[in-house]
């Protein structure tokens, strides 16, 4: 053991050195006498004053018979049993040396340290680090043990499953059992005797008595099985799965509520256009257009019924039958002059062949006529042919026949009742009125060619 000394300076002792260091000012004055001496108490603690410049080492170590000590200088008031409590020492550990009125020489024993050891572990118990790719199954299979026994030396195993690089497992190489650290307030013989392991095979699986291990050592139990902690990892592997189930199953429901209101979204906007269009339809319906295009339909009505009119008083006059031009509404007769007969039943003639009547037929030569009809109407074939086309074309939906070298156009249908290559008979349905393709109102625009040249069709029909 050693000892310190001198002790540091107590506020006394720093004190009376300055003090001392003033005497010596003033005895090296002028003023001073040479041989003044210093006071009694001081000339206690430093015998001469030389000796406060002598150069002597702050700390002394030597060998204390009795333990490690200490003496320090302190006041007066300041008694062992603060000192002791200071330390964390008992009361009997501090002695006093000297002492006076305002200053104190005390001696401390300090208690040694014990001698530490390391924590004793079975020797049969080895230590393995985890390679990358590593399992407990496949190490327990390498080092022929059972997952019981491997999980009885790693009672720190929180899962079955995880086990990282470098991870280090304990390994039994001689007897299978449980590996425990003895805790504070247990002792060997008390976990022996509580998961009820035989005392002379513990004594031979740890080399050691019992009775010889401390709080930290491991302690080996043979025969013990961890089947209970098994089952413990086995249903937090189960826990484990299900909660992943969960979340799999959330994330899907989840994802189906995105796409639920994704394709809500989708569907209001459709919504919202749909009601932009019908506003649309509803702001042509009474827009300045439409109303001239209804006027320029009504002049075109009351033309045609004024040239009927004239027709009919002309042929009455001459009283000789002459066929009469379509008026307003004129019912078609099915028979064929000419080679023609009316591809509609009932209709309303809106506009003849090379008419300038509308915005579009003033661009574009108006090459047949438009026989106005209410939508669904059935059309029918005004001569026989071949079908070549029928289907969106140049006049909307459309079906076109041929025979020789003339081409009969129905346009702007609704739906067709033919398909391109089916031989047809005059009279037989064609289709049916519509307003597809550029068009202002239901109706069929029948145009003839022949050599491909579009012809007045009044000059074939009946």
């Amino acid at each position: 053991m050693t000892v310190l000394s001198p002790a540091p300076l107590s506020p006394v002792r720093r004190y009376a050195r300055v003090l001392l260091g003033a005497a010596l000012l003033l005895a090296a004055s002028p003023v001073a006498h040479a041989s003044a001496a210093l006071p009694e108490r001081l000339a206690a603690l430093f015998p001469t004053p030389v000796a406060l410049f002598e150069a002597e080492p702050d700390v002394v170590l030597q060998r204390a018979p009795g333990g490690l000590s200490v003496q320090i200088i302190t006041a007066g008031q300041i008694t062992p049993k603060v000192l002791a409590r200071r330390y964390g020492v008992t009361t009997g550990a501090v002695r006093t040396l000297k002492s006076a009125s305002d200053w104190r020489l005390s001696e401390i024993r300090l208690p040694g340290r014990a001698a530490v050891r390391a924590p004793a572990r079975p020797s049969s118990v080895h230590s393995y680090a985890a390679r990358p790719g590593d399992t407990l199954s496949a190490v327990a299979t390498r080092h022929g043990l059972s997952m019981v026994d491997l999980l009885g030396v790693n009672l720190d195993r929180q899962s079955l499953d995880t086990l990282r690089a470098g991870e280090t497992l304990n390994i039994p190489t001689r007897e299978r059992g449980l590996l425990v650290r003895i805790k504070p307030g247990q002792s060997a013989l008390s976990l022996i005797a509580g998961y009820g392991a035989d005392l002379v095979a513990t004594a031979h699986a740890n080399d050691v008595l019992p009775t010889e291990l401390q709080v930290g050592d491991e302690l080996l139990l043979p025969g013990v099985r961890a089947e209970g902690f098994r089952l413990q990892l086995l249903a937090a592997r189960e826990a484990e799965r299900q909660a992943q189930l969960a979340y799999e199953k959330q994330q899907r429901y989840e994802a189906y509520l995105t796409w639920k209101k994704d394709r809500d979204r989708q569907r209001l906007q459709e919504k919202y256009a749909r009601q932009q269009k019908y506003e649309a339809y509803l702001a042509w319906k009474d827009s300045p257009e439409r109303r001239r295009q209804q006027a320029a339909y009504e002049r075109q009505a009351q033309y045609e019924a004024a040239q009927a009119a004239a027709r009919q008083r002309a042929a009455t006059a001459a009283v000789r039958p002459q066929a009469n031009l379509p008026a307003t509404v004129q019912t078609a007769s099915t028979g064929r002059v000419g080679g023609l007969a009316w591809p509609l039943r009932s209709f309303t003639l809106t506009s003849r062949f090379g008419e300038r009547d509308i915005a579009f037929h003033r661009e574009v030569f108006h090459g047949g006529i438009d026989l106005a009809a209410p939508f669904g109407t059935p059309i029918y074939a005004a001569s026989g042919g071949t079908v070549s086309a029928s289907g969106y074309g140049a006049f909307g939906l459309n079906v076109l026949t041929v025979s020789g070298n003339s081409t009969v156009i129905y346009g702007h249908m609704s739906r067709t009742a033919v398909v391109a290559g089916q031989t047809v008979q005059p009279g037989q349905l064609l289709g049916y009125i519509g307003c597809t393709g550029i068009c202002t109102g239901p109706h069929l625009h029948f145009e003839v060619r022949l050599g491909g040249q579009a012809i007045d069709p009044f000059a074939m029909l009946p």
